[in-house]
């Protein structure tokens, strides 16, 4: 969850989430937009189909407990190098070393050079010789190095490792500033008694998994169709990741779809479906 996702973003959201989902077993019985739905408003919602993925996996193959072999941890949806390295030494107190930007950044300053996270393993490796509590060194690893080797500003008079760091005192402000994307959208409320059209594989890249309203992307789907009147409802801003969008909402009434690839929901049950929270800001 904490993937590209700030800390306060997760910890609202955790408590709701593990109520539903408090251990493996209890997704035997969800589906992919149950999951999508405790996910909304996290972002990034492929993380979310990993984790089905891997929970299924894990549920049918290793009979509901998380492997501690790294080799059968990467064999699983959405986990790679660094997730399989967190796993075994902080669930399982075993020898690995899950590099984060935060500690790569911390060794690549103290040793003032550019190292592959190969590398820096065995830096750690030889760091770490002697000791045994591999859960509490990795988690003290990442909190230092967040803390107090920070991206800019760093607190250097704070650091233990100031005497022979080799960018000790340093300045570190400048910021790289993503390139911001600026996009205007449209999306359609279409009503037939009390149901609401919904579309199937939308162009709109971010909320593919989920119930889809139509936009002005879809463009075959607008092929399809014809509308005598179109409403426009509201219209406002909204971000995700480095994009910045300006959304207009449309009702579109008397209408003909000839469009086969479209999902009816009740207005009843807008609340029981997966829905990204752009879509609740716009239908609730």
């Amino acid at each position: 969850m904490l993937q590209q996702t700030s800390v306060k973003t997760v910890e609202n959201k955790l408590k709701v989430y593990l109520d539903k989902f408090p251990n493996f077993s209890s997704y035997r019985s969800k589906k992919l937009n149950d999951l999508l739905s405790s996910w909304s408003g996290l972002g990034y919602y492929n993380r979310a189909e990993n984790l089905f993925k891997s929970i299924k996996i894990i549920n049918e193959k290793y009979k509901g407990k998380i492997p501690s072999n790294k080799f059968e941890l990467l064999s699983l949806p959405g986990i790679g190098q660094y997730t399989a390295n967190a796993i075994l030494s902080i669930g399982f107190n075993k020898k690995a070393y899950p590099i984060d930007v935060n500690i790569r950044r911390l060794l690549n300053r103290i040793l003032d050079c550019t190292l592959t996270d190969e590398e820096l393993e065995r830096v750690l490796d030889i760091s770490f010789k002697n000791k045994r509590n591999f859960r509490h060194f990795s988690e003290s690893m990442m909190d230092y190095s967040s803390s107090i080797c920070k991206k800019s500003s760093p607190l250097c008079n704070e650091c233990i490792f100031n005497k022979f760091c080799k960018s000790a005192y340093k300045k570190f402000d400048k910021k790289i500033l993503k390139k911001i994307k600026h996009q205007n959208l449209e999306f359609y409320i279409i009503k037939k008694n009390n149901l609401l059209c919904f579309i199937k594989n939308p162009s709109f890249q971010f909320y593919k998994k989920f119930n889809h309203l139509p936009s002005n992307l879809d463009k075959k789907f607008i092929s399809f169709i014809k509308f005598a009147e179109k409403q426009k409802v509201m219209s406002f801003k909204y971000s995700i990741t480095n994009h910045r969008f300006k959304i207009n909402v449309y009702n579109l009434k008397n209408l003909k779809i000839n469009y086969q690839n479209i999902k009816w929901v009740k207005k009843t049950e807008l609340k029981k479906i997966a829905l990204p929270t752009l879509f609740k800001k716009i239908l609730y």
